[in-house]
C-alpha cells in the first residue's frame, strides 16, 4: 500500500492519457447502454435550464467552467461533478433539457485532461455510471465529434478509477467508484481489464464494509441506504449484460436489504443516527425491492449495535452501541443511548438528524441533538489534533423480552474520564405499546448539572398541564411525566433535510437537599468525605472536579466553540416550565399503569467489557397496577430533605422501576437490607462523649420518566 500510494500521480498521469490517436481502441458508441433506476425531479431540471442549481433547498447560479469553490459544501460539489443531475433534466423531458444536458457534458470533457477535478474516484464513478445511463438522452443524437470525445472520456476516467482505488475512496462510496468502473466494462467490452478489476475489488469492499448481520460498518443507515443501492445497481448492470452476479455480491444484498428494512420508522424513513436523514420513504421502498426480492425484516441487529423494538403500534429504535471503527467514524455523532419513538406511522421522540453545512453538521453531532442524557460541559467523545478518537467509550446493553413486553439496560463510560461518571439508561416498553417508561442516572459521580432531553417531532403538538405534558399526534394523545422538574424548550428538526423549528422537553435533577441545621457545627470539624458512588469508582469528589479534558482534546473543544451559534438553537433558554413539589398530590400520576416486566428471557450483551448483571424482578401474580415509582421516588426524596435515615443500600434501578405494589409502597424490606432481630442493642458508654457525625449525603435518585397513551 505505501509503495502505491508513492507512485499515484505517476499512475493518474499515465492513466488519463487520451486514447485518441494512440494504440487504444475508441468505440464510436456504446455496445451496451444502462438504464437508471431512480426517478428524478422535475422542478431542478427546470432550474438547470435557467442556468442555476436547486440542491437541498438551496439555489445557486451556475458559472461557465466552474466546477469547484472552497464556499460550496462538500455535498454539492459531488453532486454537481457526479453529474447525477441528468435524471432531473431527463425527467424534465423538454428540447431545451436535452440540449442543457448535452452543453454541461461538453464543457466537462472539453476541459485540459490536467485540469480535470477527478482525484475522488467515487465522483468519478458516479459521473461515468450517469453518462452511459443517459447516453441515448444527451448523446445519440449528437454529432460525431462530441460522442467520439465522450468515448475517449469514459476510458480516461475508467482508467483513473483503476489507477486510485482502492486507496482513495472508503466506505460506501467505494462501491460507487466500483459501479461506475462495472458500467464502463460492460459498455466497452474490448477493454477487458475493466471488468477483471471490478471483480478483483468488489469482493474485497464487501468484505470490509458488510459486517454479519448486514449492518453498514460506519452504523449510519444513511449509508446502510446508499450501500445498499449502489448494490442494487451493480445488480441491474451485470443483468443487463447477461453477465454472472458475483457471489458475494448477491449474498451483501440478501443480507444487507433486511437490515435497511429493520431500521425504518413505521411511515417507512429512516431512523436518525449518526449522521442520517429520513429520507423519501418510496424511494427506499424501491431501493429495497431492486435490492432484494424478500421483504424480510432483519430480526436483530447485534454487530451494528442498534436495538429494535416493537409492541403494537409502538417502534423504539435505540443506539446501544459504540462509534464505527477508525477509518469510518467520519459521520459518528455522540448520541450513544439515544433512542426514538413512533407510534404507527407518526414519530414522536426524535433525534436532531443531520446537515450538509458545515455548522449544522458539526453542531448536530453533540448530545444536546439527541434524546439522551446530556452534560453540556462534557463530550463523551475524546478526539486528538487530527480528528480521530483518542478515546473510545465502552458501552454495555443487556435486553430482556416476554410476552410483547421489552426492557433495555445500557451505559456507556463516555463521561467517565471526565469526571461525569457512568450514564446509564434503563428503557421499558409495554407490552400493548401503549407505556414507555425510562430511568437516567449517573453512577460514580455527586454532579447533577446535567439535562436529558426528549426532542419532539414537528408535527407533535405539545399542551403543558398540571402533572405533565400532553403530546397531541394526528390521531392520538400521549402524557409525558417525570419525577423531576420538566421544562419545555425550543429545538431543531432536520430529519427531512431542511431546518425546521421544533419543540424538546427537558428535564433537569433538582439541587441536593441541605444538611440538617443541628448538624452544620460537626459538619465543619469533620473531616472532608467521599461519595459512595465516587469512592466505589475510585474517585473522591476532588478528583471528581480536578478531572479536566485531556491535552489531547484541544482540538475537539476548538470545534466546541467554533459552532457555537450553531448549538444556540439546540441550547436555548426555556420557555415553560413543569415542576411538582407537592407530595401530596402523588394520585395524579395513577395513569401510569405498570406491566409485567420481562424475566426469563435471556440478556442479549455485547461491545461489553463489564457485562451487566441486573435483571428486572419478577411481575406481580395478578398483573395488578402498582403505586407509581414516581410517587415512591417523591417519598425517598422527602425522607432525604426531612433527615430521615436512607437504607445502607437502596434499590438498583431495575428493582425500582419494577417493584412490585409492596416494594413501592415501601412495605417490604428495601434490597440489601437486614430484617429485625432480637439481638440486644448496643448501647455507648455514658462517660464517654460521643462526637457528631456529618450526616450522609442522600444519593442522587435516577432521574425517572412515563410516556402513556391516553385513551378514553
Amino acid at each position: 500500500m505505501p509503495l502505491r500510494r508513492w507512485t499515484r500521480d505517476a499512475r493518474l498521469t499515465f492513466a488519463m492519457r487520451n486514447p485518441l490517436g494512440g494504440f487504444s481502441r475508441v468505440p464510436a458508441a456504446p455496445a451496451l447502454t444502462l438504464r437508471d433506476l431512480w426517478p428524478g425531479d422535475p422542478l431542478v431540471g427546470e432550474r438547470l435550464v435557467r442556468n442555476q442549481s436547486l440542491f437541498e433547498g438551496v439555489v445557486r447560479n451556475l458559472q461557465h467552467l466552474q466546477w469547484d469553490s472552497p464556499s460550496w459544501p462538500e455535498a454539492y460539489r459531488r453532486w454537481l461533478q457526479g453529474f447525477t443531475w441528468l435524471r432531473d433534466l431527463r425527467e424534465l423531458g423538454a428540447e431545451s433539457a436535452r440540449v442543457k444536458a448535452r452543453s454541461m457534458v461538453a464543457i466537462w470533457i472539453g476541459q485540459p485532461v490536467s485540469e480535470r477535478p477527478i482525484a475522488d474516484p467515487s465522483i468519478t464513478g458516479a459521473r461515468l455510471a450517469a453518462w452511459l445511463s443517459y447516453y441515448e438522452f444527451f448523446a445519440a443524437a449528437a454529432d460525431d465529434h462530441f460522442r467520439q470525445n465522450l468515448m475517449a472520456a469514459l476510458i480516461m476516467e475508467a482508467r483513473s478509477i483503476m489507477a486510485l482505488m482502492p486507496e482513495e475512496a472508503r466506505g460506501w462510496r467505494a462501491l460507487t467508484a466500483l459501479k461506475g468502473l462495472l458500467a464502463v466494462a460492460v459498455a466497452i467490452p474490448d477493454h477487458p481489464e475493466f471488468l477483471s478489476r471490478y471483480l478483483r475489488l468488489i469482493d474485497q469492499e464487501i468484505d470490509q464494509q458488510f459486517l454479519a448481520d448486514g449492518s453498514h460498518i460506519t452504523r449510519c443507515p444513511e449509508d446502510q441506504f446508499q450501500a445498499v443501492r449502489e448494490l442494487a445497481e451493480m445488480l441491474s448492470i451485470l443483468q443487463t449484460a447477461r453477465l454472472p452476479v458475483p457471489t458475494r455480491l448477491m449474498e451483501a444484498a440478501d443480507r444487507a436489504a433486511p437490515a435497511l428494512r429493520a431500521m425504518r420508522h413505521g411511515d417507512g424513513g429512516l431512523m436518525l443516527f449518526n449522521g442520517s436523514r429520513e429520507r423519501d420513504p418510496q424511494l427506499i421502498e424501491q431501493v429495497l425491492n431492486r435490492a432484494s426480492r424478500g421483504r424480510v425484516v432483519a430480526a436483530s441487529q447485534p454487530e451494528s449495535g442498534y436495538i429494535r423494538l416493537t409492541s403494537g403500534r409502538a417502534m423504539l429504535f435505540a443506539d446501544a452501541a459504540g462509534p464505527a471503527p477508525d477509518g469510518y467514524d467520519s459521520t459518528a455523532h455522540a448520541g450513544m443511548l439515544s433512542f426514538e419513538f413512533s407510534s404507527g406511522r407518526q414519530r414522536i421522540i426524535v433525534n436532531c438528524g443531520a446537515s450538509t453545512q458545515r455548522g449544522w453538521a458539526e453542531a448536530l453531532r453533540f448530545p444536546a441533538a439527541h434524546s439522551v442524557l446530556d452534560i453540556p460541559s462534557l463530550s463523551p467523545f475524546q478526539r486528538d489534533q487530527s480528528g480521530r478518537m483518542a478515546r473510545r467509550p465502552t458501552v454495555t446493553r443487556a435486553q430482556a423480552s416476554q410476552d410483547g413486553a421489552h426492557w433495555l439496560h445500557m451505559t456507556h463510560d463516555g463521561y467517565k474520564p471526565q469526571g461525569g461518571g457512568v450514564y446509564s439508561r434503563q428503557l421499558y416498553l409495554g407490552k400493548d405499546g401503549q407505556t414507555l417508561r425510562g430511568a437516567e442516572a449517573l453512577e460514580g459521580t455527586e454532579s447533577r448539572d446535567f439535562c436529558v432531553r426528549f426532542h419532539l417531532h414537528p408535527e407533535i403538538t405539545v399542551e403543558e398541564v398540571e402533572h405533565g405534558f400532553l403530546l397531541y399526534t394526528h390521531e392520538e394523545c400521549w402524557l409525558f411525566q417525570a419525577n423531576v422538574p420538566a421544562y419545555l424548550e425550543d429545538s431543531v428538526y432536520l430529519g427531512s433535510g431542511e431546518r425546521v423549528d421544533t419543540l424538546q422537553i427537558v428535564l433537569c435533577p433538582p439541587e441536593a437537599p441541605e444538611p440538617p441545621e443541628e448538624h452544620a457545627a460537626a459538619e465543619d470539624e469533620a473531616t472532608p468525605y467521599a461519595e459512595p458512588h465516587l469512592m466505589e469508582y475510585g474517585h473522591t469528589a476532588e478528583d471528581a472536579t480536578d478531572h479536566a479534558a485531556p491535552s489531547d482534546n484541544a482540538a475537539y473543544l476548538d470545534e466546541q466553540t467554533a459552532t457555537a451559534s450553531e448549538q444556540g438553537s439546540v441550547y436555548p433558554a426555556r420557555t415553560s416550565g413543569h415542576e411538582d413539589t407537592q407530595h401530596s398530590e402523588e394520585a395524579f400520576f395513577s395513569p401510569l399503569l405498570r406491566d409485567a416486566p420481562p424475566v426469563d428471557s435471556a440478556h442479549d450483551q455485547s461491545d461489553s467489557t463489564a457485562p451487566d448483571s441486573t435483571a428486572p424482578d419478577s411481575p406481580t401474580p395478578d398483573n395488578t397496577p402498582p403505586e407509581s415509582t414516581l410517587a415512591a421516588d417523591q417519598k425517598a426524596d422527602q425522607q432525604a430533605s426531612s433527615g430521615q435515615a436512607l437504607p445502607d443500600k437502596l434499590p438498583s434501578m431495575a428493582e425500582t422501576l419494577f417493584a412490585t405494589p409492596e416494594e413501592a409502597s415501601g412495605e417490604a424490606h428495601p434490597v440489601g437490607s437486614t430484617a429485625k432481630t432480637d439481638a440486644p442493642a448496643q448501647t455507648a458508654d455514658p462517660g464517654t462523649t460521643a462526637k457528631a457525625e456529618p450526616p450522609a449525603k442522600p444519593p442522587m435518585r435516577p432521574v425517572r420518566w412515563a410516556l402513556t397513551l391516553m385513551t378514553e
